[in-house]
């Protein structure tokens, strides 16, 4: 269930509001501080099943004062919040600190990176490489301030695109659906 909230910064926000069998209801983060904000609600494909995306503010969200009760945080989005974390609250001699702050320094390692990624031939290699790509690829995002999210949102927008590129060539003109260069 979720209600609709004041926000702290303008517009309207919606706080998730939970059944609990030892406390009723209750709003998430009234007394922890760790807040939820509804993002979207979807529906699974026969309908019968919601699924709420949230924007987590504050520390850990399970009982055990995790940031999720389903395990560990991992992934690119864990990457990205450790990185966000590190940028603002670094520890002396940070590796990633010392990179974000060169912004040539990390634009030449992402062209490293990606060029030993293009070399790699064995599973092993393609995946150590592809870590490295995606380590400074969200670093990069992280000096700039933009989310992880708005990079997935831009590669989905481009999946739902009419226009197709000839594979033939790295830089084949973009056609249109009726085969003009545009």
């Amino acid at each position: 269930m979720v209600r609709p909230r004041e926000p702290a910064r303008g517009g309207r926000a919606t706080a998730g509001v939970y059944r609990s069998r030892s406390r009723g209801l209750w709003v998430k983060g009234e007394t922890s501080g760790a807040t939820q904000e509804l993002v979207r609600v979807d529906l699974d494909c026969d309908r019968d099943a919601l699924r709420f995306t949230v924007r987590q503010a504050g520390a850990g969200f399970c009982h055990r004062d995790t940031r999720s009760c389903w395990g560990a945080d991992r992934g690119l989005g864990a990457l990205e919040r450790r990185l966000a974390a590190r940028l603002v609250d670094a520890t002396d001699g940070s590796y990633s600190v010392r990179i974000a702050g060169d912004r040539d320094r990390l634009a030449a390692k992402l062209v490293e990176e990606a060029a030993e990624l293009a070399a790699a031939e064995t599973t092993d290699d393609v995946a150590w490489e592809a870590a490295d790509v995606f380590y400074f690829a969200v670093l990069a995002l992280a000096r700039a301030g933009v989310p992880l999210e708005a990079a997935l949102a831009e590669l989905d927008r481009r999946a739902l695109a009419v226009r197709r590129r000839d594979g033939s060539r790295v830089d084949a003109p973009v056609r249109d659906a009726a085969g003009e260069a545009t």
